[in-house]
């Protein structure tokens, strides 16, 4: 009994130190050997994810800073005077871009900060925000039918066209101020590292590399205070939505063909109701306009729009013909 119990013995050492058998071609190998095999790949598995991970953010982090760099670069040339004509007339475009690509930059490293990731794993966090949103979308439809209503003192319906786009620029609005804020809590934040890092390079103390990142966030974050604060007291703010509307309107739903034989076919019509048997008559046609003199410009906005029966000009000729 006890020689079989030394036997089990000896093979659960062997088991679990291993020896020169686990090197032998077609022996039996020790839990050991399977044991360290298993750790290896293990471990190499590890470091392959790890520096997949590495990678990941690397490029995340260059694609950042490429996205950050190109959105100062395109507001810097925006705002210094140019002598190319090009530059100059595509100078909005130049604004826009660069805000849209330093606002993706804000908003990917709040993505990629730790609170918003901790947060944003929650359900509660998903759920509250989808509500928000939902109650930002019908806020801004309500809002833009009132303008819109206001405009042309029609039902907003009649302007399918008109009533997106101003719900759009709604939008734009309401979230402004959020972003406005993100980006001021931005600057401050990463001007402060800037300024540590200054002043422990004067004071001697042995620092790191420069917060390039934290510069680049600062001027990013520059770049859309300057051209937001701008925008929300000029450009978009509420005394300038209702020229906004007018002008989406003329481009997007008004008819600059009728054939209401009433109606001078110079001025452009909507019409209304689903039988289109009246129309709302703009009292002059507008000029072609393009996007910048669309965000840019001011328009007096008429209020002697005029809502009239169409009389079709087939149904006016048979008309004319009965007389006859």
């Amino acid at each position: 009994m006890s020689l079989q119990i030394e036997q089990h013995l000896e093979k659960i050492r062997h088991e679990l130190q291993g020896g020169e058998q686990d090197l032998a071609h077609g022996r039996q190998r020790s839990l050991k050997y399977y044991v360290r095999d298993i750790h290896q790949q293990l471990g190499k598995w590890l470091s392959v994810q790890g520096d997949n991970e590495d990678r990941r953010r690397s490029e995340i982090s260059w694609a950042l800073g490429l996205i950050g760099i190109l959105g100062v670069m395109l507001a810097i040339t925006r705002s210094a005077t140019s002598d190319f004509d090009w530059v100059r007339e595509h100078t909005v475009a130049f604004r826009l871009w660069a805000v849209v690509f330093c606002t993706i930059f804000i908003g990917v490293s709040l993505e990629r900060s730790a609170v918003i990731r901790s947060l944003w794993s929650f359900a509660s966090t998903k759920f509250l925000v989808s509500i928000i949103l939902s109650g930002v979308v019908l806020y801004s439809k309500g809002s833009a039918a009132a303008y819109v209503n206001g405009v042309f003192h029609v039902d907003a319906s009649a302007l399918p066209v008109t009533l997106v786009f101003t719900t759009g620029l709604i939008i734009i609005k309401l979230v402004l101020p959020f972003i406005l804020t993100v980006a001021l809590c931005l600057s401050i934040v990463h001007g402060l590292i800037g300024a540590g890092w200054i002043k422990g390079k004067l004071a001697g103390i042995e620092a790191h590399e420069p917060p390039m990142y934290s510069v680049l966030a600062f001027f990013v974050s520059t770049v859309i205070l300057y051209f937001g604060w701008g925008w929300s007291h000029d450009q978009i703010a509420d005394s300038r939505v209702p020229g906004k509307v007018y002008l989406i309107a003329h481009a997007l739903d008004f008819n600059y063909a009728h054939e209401c034989s009433n109606v001078a076919p110079s001025l452009p019509v909507i019409f209304l109701g689903a039988g289109q048997e009246a129309v709302l008559v703009a009292p002059y046609r507008l000029q072609s306009f393009d996007f910048a003199e669309f965000f840019e410009g001011s328009v007096d906005v008429p209020t002697n729009f005029l809502r009239l029966r169409c009389e079709y000009k087939s149904a006016h000729a048979s008309a004319q013909s009965s007389l006859n």
